[in-house]
């Protein structure tokens, strides 16, 4: 009986494989800021350009706190009846989409949380001319600002 349940888990984890990651639709080349957000040796200001170039011609996404605005609007307040609310809602979400063009927007609204998310982390390790530091580079400073507290410690 084990080896039964220990089996099917096995089988029902090979096949979630394919949805555990966000894969490139096949009919989408994977977006150039993308690959350039992988890349540990891009230019900061580089990527952001290249960002900001592929949104410029497409909608871009609608973050979570845009979608809870349209979904929380004032309800009964506004004397509206529920049909109008439903209407009004909906149409603050935008068109539904279906089919490829629902897994391309699905894909490009991860990536660009992702995006989002990087430009957080590594903005302050970003310097003048667009480098950013590695991890040996940030480890080296926090050395040194560590020898420097100690050295200001015995000095007292």
């Amino acid at each position: 009986m084990k080896n039964y349940q220990l089996a099917l888990v096995l089988i029902l984890f090979y096949l979630s494989l394919p949805f555990a990651n966000a894969q490139t639709p096949s009919s989408m080349e994977t977006p150039k800021w993308v690959t350039m957000m992988e890349d540990p040796n891009v230019n900061f200001y580089e990527a952001v350009k290249e960002y900001e170039s592929f949104w410029s011609t497409r909608e871009k996404p609608k973050k979570e706190a845009e979608i809870f605005d349209a979904l929380n609007g004032k309800g009964r307040e506004s004397g509206k009846s529920l049909e109008e609310m439903e209407a009004d809602r909906l149409a603050k979400l935008g068109p539904k989409m279906e089919g490829r063009a629902l897994e391309e927007m699905e894909y490009l609204k991860y990536q660009s949380k992702r995006f989002d998310k990087w430009v957080l982390e590594v903005k302050p390790w970003v310097q003048a001319d667009g480098h950013i530091l590695t991890y040996e580079e940030r480890q080296a400073i926090w050395n040194k600002q560590q020898e420097e507290i100690r050295q200001q410690e015995n000095k007292k």
